[in-house]
């Protein structure tokens, strides 16, 4: 390499000696004497000697300068030949590789190939590189010293061509990456002993929280059974303590061990079709139960516009859901909470839905908002010790929104409460309406009365019944109930549908039901009630007030529509002078059925009971799979209509009972399964569990008959003998 520095110096040097060492002119004289003349100087000679004085010295100017570059050069600078002999090196390559000296290296170091490279391969495929793209960056080798130490080293070549492309040489740089390499071996070994660690962390958690669960379910279950004895006072409050305790430390170790499964990467999503309206229902239930005792208000809000029928996983969306829902009911002392779902992108079959906790409780700082979503963190550590908790929640939820692509923030002010949001992105497929097009005309422009105390919740009714085409109008306390329908009435535009609250202050919506049936001009009027499922006795007051229907707070829209839809049936029924009619008045049935209705929604099973026994059948109602059973062994039928959906026996395992029942005997009776939205599969699933036909909620009367007719043949109306008349 020193050569090819010095090359550019004696070409200059060539053409300078050339040009300027040239001996004297000879000329001859006429008398043939010999002479000698010097070259005179002129102004064009001297610049032209100038010039080359000042090439000379820019010349070993560079050479100087190339020259420091190379020997002070951090790096290892090399020329080699293409067989594995070095031409050139600089010093710093020379203490790479432990020699005294660049030409001590040079001399000793005589086959790079053989004697160079711990591995021969290595130094084979450097030079195929080299040979095939003529350059090669960050090739890594180990090499040994001269000491015999092996080193790790970085290379980057090129391969230089003669004018004719013959390979000359190779020239390039080196770099001892050993340290290098050591701190990335250490930080691999840490790296899985950290993971090991977790992940034997994870597997104890888990292993202990399924190991305390056996036990905690048997605390639980006898303290339930010790708490339906007869007890002292004293002693029922010490048990329904235990009983509470038990069950926050079962959801507790419900946290931990959901927590482990992600920590050691075991959680997966789900992908199926799911009913949102049912699961949000579900979900909501115990939730309401909670906030009723804290004397909050619970709102749910579900848009018609948002799918009913979601592709993804309930489980885990119902997970996150209940979290920041009880998050918001614990850390909420009065006011209320509210949930409200909304679509945030929509795109062929995938949507994206915005989904917003909001309560009135005390609020975070703004310097907590970031880390309450860290494992085992809270935004103060006093909220620990007054409302409990390990601070996992939060911090499953953000990794169980991630897991759905999306996000999960906060919006609060401290003493002004808070708005947890979050986005989760599913597939979708529009399922059936709560009613079919026909049946929501049956209600355009009905004139509604709404009576709610709590904000949210009558705004949010306002809009539901809106978007269904009647004409609402909300008041914000009973005292005004009375007034306004007998203000409507006396104007000949009276209220059809009065939705009351029951528990606006001191029960004014059940005062308002007293007077509203005292008032016989105020007789034609459906109640609709809302009721908070923490008291029992509510349903009782609503029956024995002769309340149309009631609801439990917070309900579904679907549920809502169904009882505004057989509030004005019952109503019809009673005065046939009412405008909004059903769409399909049944005639007499000529040859009646018995029929066993199976329907846990009261409403849906009201619906239905007038429905037939107005076509003359005769109808036996049970709310769950168990009585629908229990009523089969007891007598015969002509045809079964089975809810699908129940507590305990569902629609399927009943079904599956009668088959069992009716095998060997000839005998099949009907059965028409009964579902509030059409899930992909599930008119598929319904006939390979046993079912005949498939109807979807809420009952159409045309569709009903029209199955009866194609389900129960003229022969065995008239002929069943085991049938009452």
């Amino acid at each position: 390499m020193r050569d090819s520095y010095r090359r550019p110096l004696r070409l200059a040097e060539g053409w300078f000696l050339r040009t300027m060492g040239k001996p004297p002119l000879e000329r001859k004289t006429p008398a043939g004497l010999k002479v000698t003349t010097a070259v005179p100087a002129n102004t064009e000679l001297a610049r032209e000697i100038a010039q080359r004085k000042r090439a000379e010295m820019e010349l070993q100017e560079t050479e100087a300068k190339y020259r420091s570059i190379f020997e002070n050069a951090v790096e290892g600078i090399f020329q080699t030949t293409p067989d594995g002999r070095y031409l050139d090196v600089n010093p710093a390559l020379a203490r790479i590789y432990g020699y005294e000296s660049p030409g001590s290296l040079i001399c000793n170091l005589t086959d790079i190939r053989g004697r160079l490279y711990v591995s021969i391969s290595r130094r084979d495929e450097f030079a195929r590189l080299l040979r095939e793209h003529n350059t090669v960056s960050g090739f890594e080798s180990q090499i040994y010293r001269r000491d015999g130490k092996i080193i790790w080293i970085t290379e980057t070549a090129r391969a230089v061509h003669g004018a004719g492309g013959d390979l000359l040489y190779y020239e390039g740089t080196v770099e001892d990456i050993t340290e290098r390499k050591h701190a990335e071996e250490e930080l691999h070994r840490a790296k899985q002993a950290a993971e090991s660690a977790a992940l034997a962390k994870s597997e104890f958690l888990a292993n202990m929280s399924h190991e305390i669960r056996t036990p905690m379910n048997g605390i639980m279950g006898m303290t339930e059974l010790a708490l339906d004895t007869e007890l002292t006072p004293e002693q029922r409050e010490y048990l329904q303590i235990v009983k509470d305790s038990a069950e926050s430390l079962l959801e507790l170790l419900d946290d931990i061990l959901d927590f482990s499964k992600i920590e050691a990467g075991k959680w997966e999503l789900e992908t199926r079709g799911f009913s949102l309206p049912h699961d949000l229902e579900m979900a909501l239930k115990a939730l309401a139960i909670r906030a009723e005792r804290k004397g909050l208000e619970l709102v749910c809000h579900v848009p018609a516009s948002v799918p009913a029928v979601l592709v993804g996983d309930s489980g885990r969306l119902r997970q996150i859901i209940v979290n920041l829902i009880g998050n918001a009911i614990k850390f909420t002392e009065r006011g209320e909470v509210v949930f409200r779902v909304g679509i945030a992108e929509r795109v062929e079959d995938k949507i994206v839905l915005h989904f917003t906790v909001t309560d009135t409780g005390i609020g975070i700082p703004a310097d907590k908002q970031t880390v309450i979503f860290d494992s085992f963190t809270q935004a103060d550590n006093s909220m620990s010790r007054r409302f409990g908790g390990t601070g996992l929640g939060l911090a499953i939820c953000k990794r169980l929104v991630r897991m759905m692509s999306g996000r999960l923030w906060v919006e609060s002010e401290t003493g002004k409460g808070s708005s947890f949001h979050f986005t989760a992105s599913f597939g979708f497929r529009d399922g059936d309406a709560p009613l079919q097009q026909n049946s929501l005309f049956q209600l355009e422009d009905l004139p509604v009365l709404i009576a709610d105390d709590n904000a949210s919740s009558r705004e949010i009714l306002y809009e539901l019944v809106s978007s269904w085409g009647m004409r609402p109008k909300r008041v914000a306390s009973g005292s005004n109930v009375l007034a306004d329908l007998e203000r409507a009435a006396n104007e000949r535009v009276p209220y059809r549908v009065a939705i009351l609250d029951a528990h606006m202050p001191n029960d004014e919506g059940f005062d308002a039901v007293d007077s509203i049936q005292q008032n016989p001009v105020l007789a034609g009027t459906a109640i609709i009630m809302l009721t908070s499922g923490s008291k029992p006795t509510d349903a009782v007051r609503c029956r024995d007030a002769g309340i149309t229907a009631h609801l439990n707070k917070p309900f579904k829209s679907s549920d809502l529509l169904d009882a505004i839809y057989s509030a004005v049936s019952i109503v019809n029924a009673k005065s046939s002078s009412h405008r909004f009619v059903p769409s399909v008045v049944p005639e007499q049935a000529q040859n009646p059925l018995h029929i066993l209705l199976v329907e846990d929604n009261p409403v849906n099973q009201l619906l239905a009971l007038r429905i037939l026994e107005k076509r003359g059948h005769s109808v036996v109602a049970a709310c769950d799979g168990a009585e629908a059973l229990a009523a089969f062994a007891r007598e015969a039928f002509d045809l079964v209509l089975m809810d699908i959906q129940m507590p305990g026996i569902d629609g399927f395992a009943a079904t599956a009972v009668i088959r069992q029942k009716e095998a060997g005997t000839g005998a099949h009776v009907p059965i028409v399964a009964l579902t509030a939205h059409a899930l992909e599969g599930d008119r598929e699933r319904c006939l390979s569990a046993g079912m005949d036909a498939y109807l979807s909620k809420p009952i159409q009367a045309q569709k009903l008959f029209q199955i009866v007719d194609e389900l129960v043949p003229e022969v065995v109306r008239a002929g069943n003998p085991d049938r009452p008349d």
